[in-house]
């Protein structure tokens, strides 16, 4: 308010200074002219015309003041009219210039006040379009940041952290707001990734590259580092994104190992087959001793190789239903009395005995018939087939907390400690000579561990070297 009592007076004191000016010129003026009037006039004398002359002085005087005070508290009062919008302005300019767009001048008069008012009042809905805009893109930025799985960090031209989103606090351990502002190898203190960031503001090109951040663990991560440019195409910052693609390397090298694996095992049986198959076409069919061994040879290849198919298949069926299958329901001691029927004359052949502990009130199983048979068969033919003559295979099974146990032990050969942790693996064999000799295809087990999981179970193995192995598996009880 202050400065508007000031804007008042300045006009005030301005047309009383023009006005007095005036007057000043004015009386000197009259003064000369009344003067000259007074001398050319024979009937006064010089006493007498100064005596007017004083008097007329006097008057102007009285008259100049009069005028002045007059016009200055005229103006005073007219400027009233002027300064009143102006003051309405001050409170509402103050909120806008604080930040709060949500006020609006409400002055409607044609004059140029009105005008400034109405240009006001647009330019405060422009400002607070513009403000909701960008905090509508900042949320936005936001959100998109917050939902990125990668981890994301943002630098300035010289190297300054910018922005981490919460994947990259997550992964680095630092907080966005303590690390605003510093250099990059002050926050991640790791040179590749440093030279990275340094050849991108430097050059102005993309960079990917696959790096290990942390030397304590096997992750491998994809660093994509992009530059982020002006208007006139001046290089001011970067981005980089981290991805963890530690799984996809393993699982390409899983990928690898199974073709190469697929390719070996039917190459095996094949080369057999047409080995033997040229040799009987090159002369040998006549030698009908000879003949009938060689065609058991490869009848035996061919069934090699119908079960490697169709344990593939098996896979491929199962890596499909792995989330619409259903679960069924199965009695333990009738599927396993069904496949002991099975594999007894194997157990018979080998003089190995075969021993069940299966409670008859032991409740249903959360799993289909044929699936269950099929895990029981693998488990407990593995079992025969890799212990010696006269030993024991045991069945056992038991309940608790609605879940059923069943495990598989023998006395067998054992596995090495260091084949524990693959003997669920694709093609994966302890003895792989022994393993082909006896007809196995390698995919026994992981069809097991590919069906228990498959219904929200689990397998185990334990087993010591020369003293036996037991497969246990645990699945649900059925509704």
């Amino acid at each position: 308010m202050r400065y508007l009592h000031s804007l008042r007076w300045k006009i005030v004191t301005k047309i009383i200074i023009v006005l007095l000016f005036t007057f000043i010129a004015a009386s000197f003026y009259i003064h000369e002219l009344v003067l000259d009037l007074l001398i050319n006039s024979s009937s006064m004398g010089p006493v007498e015309i100064n005596n007017v002359i004083s008097e007329l002085d006097i008057h102007l005087i009285i008259i100049t003041l009069m005028t002045l005070v007059i016009v200055g508290i005229g103006t005073f009062i007219m400027t009233g009219e002027i300064i009143k919008p102006l003051k309405s302005l001050l409170p509402l300019t103050k909120k806008i210039a604080s930040g709060d767009l949500e006020q609006r001048i409400d002055i409607k008069t044609n004059d140029e006040i009105g005008i400034l008012a109405s240009h006001l009042n647009i330019m405060v809905e422009t400002l607070r379009n513009n403000f909701r805009q960008i905090a509508e893109g900042r949320n936005k930025v936001e959100a998109i940041l917050s939902s990125m799985t990668d981890a994301l960090i943002a630098v300035d031209q010289v190297g300054r952290v910018i922005l981490l989103n919460p994947a990259a606090e997550d992964l680095f351990g630092k907080n966005n707001q303590m690390v605003k502002n510093k250099y990059l190898l002050e926050v991640i203190r790791h040179h590749k990734v440093d030279e990275v960031t340094q050849e991108i503001l430097s050059s102005g090109r993309s960079i990917e590259t696959q790096i290990r951040l942390f030397h304590t663990t096997e992750q491998t991560f994809r660093l994509t580092g992009t530059p982020v440019t002006s208007e006139q195409g001046r290089v001011i910052g970067a981005v980089l994104t981290f991805r963890d693609i530690t799984n996809i390397i393993r699982l390409e090298q899983m990928r690898k190992e199974f073709v190469a694996n697929v390719s070996h095992e039917l190459r095996t049986p094949m080369t057999s087959i047409k080995g033997f198959t040229e040799t009987l076409l090159e002369g040998s069919l006549e030698d009908k001793e000879v003949t009938r061994r060689f065609l058991g040879i490869i009848n035996k290849e061919a069934e090699r190789l119908q079960k490697l198919i169709e344990d593939l298949l098996q896979l491929s069926r199962l890596d499909n239903k792995r989330r619409n299958i259903n679960p069924g329901k199965a009695n333990l001691s009738l599927t396993l009395e069904k496949v002991l029927t099975t594999v007894r004359k194997l157990a018979e052949d080998k003089n190995i005995t075969l021993e069940v502990e299966v409670p008859e009130e032991l409740p249903e199983l959360a799993i289909n018939e044929s699936y269950l048979a099929e895990v029981l068969m693998n488990l407990i033919d593995n079992a025969i087939k890799y212990t010696e003559n006269g030993g024991k295979v045991k069945i056992k099974a038991s309940s608790e907390n609605n879940e059923v146990l069943v495990q598989v032990q023998d006395t067998g050969i054992g596995i090495p400690p260091e084949s524990l942790p693959r003997i669920f693996e694709r093609f994966y064999r302890v003895d792989k000579a022994r393993s082909r000799e006896s007809g196995g295809t390698g995919l026994g087990l992981s069809i097991v561990k590919h069906i228990i999981e498959t219904h929200n179970g689990t397998v185990n193995v334990t087993s010591e070297l020369e003293q036996g192995s037991v497969f246990s598996f645990i699945l649900p009880i059925s509704d």
